[in-house]
């Protein structure tokens, strides 16, 4: 069974679930509309109105998503009537009971329709994310005139700073590993060698890779031409090797990153179940909030990259909600994605004035909700790295980092589980800026970021603390455990070799590593950390203590 089929099959589940209530929430709202006299009183008209809407408003959006179109169709008028009688507060006319009165016919009569098919055809097969380590990314100098002086700077520059580099001229030369799947990134000067991209695009096992194209003409119509070769990025020359190092990590963070997290707010148990299943077989991670008072702990626990949210729910509508989530600053960028029958422009915009950022319209497609989602989920982890991340490295910076381990202590706190915060310091890192200058101890301190990047899990987090020191936020890990690993760590960064013009030389690291829930808060938890990495300094340095 494939992960489409299981979730096909779990969907129809929730559809037959959600058939089996039709025919009792339909008479539930021709119950109520019976009870009202024929000449209500404006207080007894809002009563009923508000729990007929709530009932309409639910079957107008899940109706055609449990394969129930006509159900969706004939409750839409309603959920769009009552919606607009209970902002008006005044009585119902006579006009208006003979048309509620069709409308409920309307949906009895929709009810009685057979349940179609789901169909989930516009969804790709899905493959959960890889955990374990990442695994290095290789870079392709693809060129027609073969080794050259800049080919051969440029190849020996990416491998100092821990990439594989090896240049191309035909498929003949591509690695053996490459060619079985490993991870690579094709690089061509269209400026200085024309040819080059012509090389690519005939190679089929190039063809499939990412593309990075250089030039020293940067105009419109070469950035166009670039764009339309595949480019995944232009970079203008002149450049320094750093800068695509530097790119290459952002392309092998975003082959490896951690599933995007969705927050979903919905009051409608089926529709809930419904986006969830769809969002976590895309390999989404989701929490579901269907008591609006219980958002903010849920928000501050889960970090999410995006807020599904109804607009119209009891006790508390979406806007209303969303006013809320904006008034905290980790919050006010998050994207919010409210899902509603609404259709009145002036109340679309008015929600995104509020804080709102856009509107998906239910009832939605499965394909259509994952489209939604991480097209603007990603959109937004794009724009939180250039304030998240540091410049030189690409990791997390001082204050992500720590943010990062307030969360993971939170979960690790709801689950029991163990977590391991290490401190990690180049050795002696002064004399090597004083003896090899800043530009090398630069290198210095990327080629470290990458050893730390590749030996690490997906799931750890790898942060610039400052300087020349890195914090890594290990969930799931305990003291013996962590140890391990940054003994293997302290080992790896030994053997590094790094290039000077006055020769090669080595580096090593200390680290220090305390553990939750042993340590406690946070700021306990990094005190103890800090005071194990002096410790291991104090003590020779190249080893790693824990406290």
């Amino acid at each position: 069974m494939t992960a489409n089929d299981d979730l096909l099959e779990r969907l129809n589940r929730l559809s037959v679930e959600f058939g089996e209530t039709l025919s009792a929430r339909v008479k539930e709202v021709r119950r109520i509309w019976t009870l009202i006299p024929r000449q209500p009183s404006i207080e007894e008209a809002r009563v009923a109105l508000m729990k007929i809407h709530d009932i309409v408003h639910a079957l107008a959006g899940a109706g055609k998503s449990f394969g129930f179109p006509a159900v969706s169709s004939a409750a839409a008028p309603l959920d769009g009537l009552f919606r607009l009688l209970r902002e008006h507060g005044q009585a119902l006319t006579s006009e208006e009971i003979a048309q509620i009165e069709l409308l409920i016919q309307g949906l009895e009569d929709a009810t009685l329709t057979p349940r179609q098919a789901l169909d989930i055809k516009d969804i790709d097969d899905q493959q959960k994310p890889q955990t374990g380590t990442r695994a290095p990314l290789h870079l392709l100098i693809v060129t027609s005139k073969g080794l050259s002086d800049a080919t051969t700077a440029l190849r020996d520059a990416i491998r100092t700073f821990g990439h594989g580099s090896d240049v191309v001229t035909s498929d003949s030369d591509i690695p053996r590993e490459i060619a079985l799947g490993a991870p690579a990134v094709v690089y061509v000067d269209v400026s200085a060698d024309p040819e080059a991209l012509e090389i690519v695009q005939r190679s089929a096992a190039l063809n499939q890779l990412p593309l990075i194209v250089a030039s020293d003409r940067t105009g419109f119509k070469d950035r166009l031409k670039a764009v339309r070769s595949g480019a995944a990025l232009f970079l203008a020359k002149p450049f320094e090797h750093q800068d695509l190092a530097l790119h290459l990590a952002s392309i092998e963070e975003q082959q490896v990153q951690r599933p995007y997290r969705v927050v979903i707010a919905e009051d409608e148990t089926a529709l809930a179940s419904f986006y969830q299943l769809t969002l976590e077989h895309a390999g989404l991670e989701t929490r579901v909030v269907r008591d609006p008072s219980k958002i903010l702990s849920t928000l501050s626990g889960f970090d999410p990259d995006l807020i599904l949210m109804d607009l119209y729910m009891p006790e508390c509508s979406g806007l209303e909600l969303a006013q809320i989530i904006r008034q905290f600053p980790a919050y006010t960028t998050v994207p919010i994605l409210f899902l509603s029958t609404e259709s009145r422009l002036d109340l679309q915009l008015r929600a995104r004035h509020l804080g709102g950022d856009d509107f998906l319209p239910k009832p939605l497609h499965p394909g259509q909700l994952i489209s939604a989602v991480t097209s603007r989920a990603n959109r937004y982890r794009d724009l939180k790295k250039l304030t998240d991340r540091d410049s030189l490295t690409g990791l997390l910076n001082h204050t992500n980092i720590l943010r990062n381990l307030e969360r993971e202590t939170i979960a690790a706190a709801r689950t029991n589980a163990p977590l391991a915060l290490c401190m990690v310091d180049i050795d002696h890192f002064k004399n090597v800026n004083d003896t090899y200058g800043h530009v090398v101890g630069d290198q210095v301190i990327v080629r470290i970021t990458h050893m730390l990047r590749n030996r690490l899990r997906r799931i750890d987090y790898v942060g610039r603390y400052g300087g020349e020191e890195f914090a890594v936020v290990m969930p799931n890990t305990d003291a013996d455990a962590a140890r391990a690993v940054m003994e293997q760590l302290r080992l790896a960064a030994e053997a590094i070799e790094h290039y000077a013009e006055q020769g090669t030389f080595r580096v090593t690291i200390s680290c220090g590593i305390a553990t939750f829930p042993e340590h406690g808060e946070n700021a306990v938890l990094v005190a103890a950390a800090d005071e194990a990495l002096y410790k291991a300094k104090k003590s020779g340095r190249n080893r790693v203590v824990a406290a």
